[in-house]
């Protein structure tokens, strides 16, 4: 997907999130990648993508820590992860399995990931459709 700005580009669907999820991962953009998450998920990324190197830095490791309170640390997070590539995924191919619905305004979107099986669980926010892990959980609805 060709994306001409972070706000010109909305996936409208759940599916077309994961396509766009993977071609911002290829880009190493997180400016597009918080557009297509929940903030909490957003910040869950960063962590686990910033756990290797928070092991070498602790500075690193203490702006890791405070990325949800501290705006000035989540910028410097974002920069030494983009500078480190630690995102960079080379080459995949994604195959859409099956799309569950996982309550009125959460969906599951079941893949293959270069073979491999995964999901990624969605949410209907105030802005559309957002990547949110938090989605993943059981509602009394299901």
């Amino acid at each position: 997907m060709t994306y001409k700005s972070v706000t010109q580009y909305q996936p409208a669907s759940p599916v077309e999130l994961v396509r766009a999820y993977y071609d911002v991962l290829t880009e190493g953009d997180f400016t597009k990648l918080q557009n297509l998450m929940t903030l909490k998920s957003y910040h869950m990324s960063l962590q686990a993508f910033g756990l290797r190197l928070s092991f070498k830095d602790a500075t690193f490791k203490s702006q890791l820590s405070d990325i949800e309170e501290n705006a000035v640390a989540l910028k410097n997070v974002e920069e030494r992860l983009q500078k480190e590539k630690r995102v960079k995924i080379i080459a995949y191919s994604i195959v859409i399995q099956h799309v569950k619905e996982n309550g009125e305004e959460r969906k599951i979107v079941e893949y293959t990931e270069n073979g491999k099986a995964k999901k990624l669980y969605f949410s209907r926010e105030a802005e559309g459709w957002r990547i949110n892990y938090y989605a993943g959980r059981k509602t009394s609805c299901t």
